[in-house]
């Protein structure tokens, strides 16, 4: 039986994509014969507006305009993959929502939330999964295969110290680089976990990313899993779209 394919984008930071990268993602998952479903695995929307974070030069956007682009880029993904299930996950970008209604106008709690902000009631193919320490979203019929916005550990090698902290695979985002480590589970059944950072698909040049730290690993891409649908079992390739 052909293998089944879904498709793993995150931190592509509307309305700040890096536009080809994201094109050739999109227009690379349109070409798979059997996609299954697509996982926008946080920061999907930079949400500056409400950053508590010192607002860039170039723009001191207001939410409802920057919402405004961000539903049309939506709106526009439903389109193009009008069958195909999608899992959006919540990043911390999108949380930033959460935050302010709860620090700066708590009477709207319950008014405004993402799911509502981004067109949810319109898209009966979506899932929206909430933000938070325990976020777990399994990756369709692959064998303990999960996606999550954050690494479970920090530093240089988060990668490693997630695969040694988790019980499963896991695909995350958050730090836009590429990174790959596998952790044997030491027991009666040894088992191998792998935790891989899934690059990011925002425009580095822009000063909106002048808050981070060292960008000079910073991958533009996304991942391609193919996974067998009776066993379980599945391959996850990672697509460089630098230039």
């Amino acid at each position: 039986m052909a293998k089944i394919q879904y498709v793993i984008l995150n931190d592509i930071h509307f309305p700040y994509e890096a536009t080809h990268a994201y094109n050739k993602a999109l227009s690379m998952a349109k070409a798979l014969p059997r996609l299954r479903g697509i996982f926008l695995n946080g920061d999907v929307a930079e949400i500056e507006s409400v950053s508590s974070h010192p607002k860039s030069q170039q723009s001191q956007t207001k939410l409802l305009e920057e919402l405004g682009y961000i539903n049309e880029k939506l709106d526009e993904l439903q389109k193009m993959f009008k069958k195909v299930p999608v899992h959006y996950i919540c990043g911390n970008h999108e949380h930033r929502i959460y935050r302010y209604v709860r620090d700066v106008a708590p009477q709207l709690w319950g008014m405004l939330d993402c799911p509502k902000l981004l067109g949810f009631d319109r898209r009966p193919l979506w899932t929206f999964h909430e933000y938070g320490p325990t976020q777990l979203v399994k990756v369709g019929k692959c064998k303990d295969l999960y996606c999550r916005h954050e690494p479970l550990a920090g530093g240089a090698n988060h990668a490693a110290g997630t695969a040694i902290k988790s019980m499963v695979s896991i695909i995350y985002g958050h730090t836009h680089v590429y990174q790959l480590s596998t952790h044997k589970k030491f027991g009666p059944k040894p088992k191998l976990v792998t935790a891989m950072s899934n690059g990011y698909l925002g425009d580095i040049n822009n000063s909106v990313f002048d808050y981070r730290g060292a960008r000079d690993n910073w991958v533009n891409g996304f991942s391609i899993i193919e996974c067998d649908e009776k066993t379980g079992e599945y391959e996850i390739r990672f697509v460089n779209l630098e230039k």
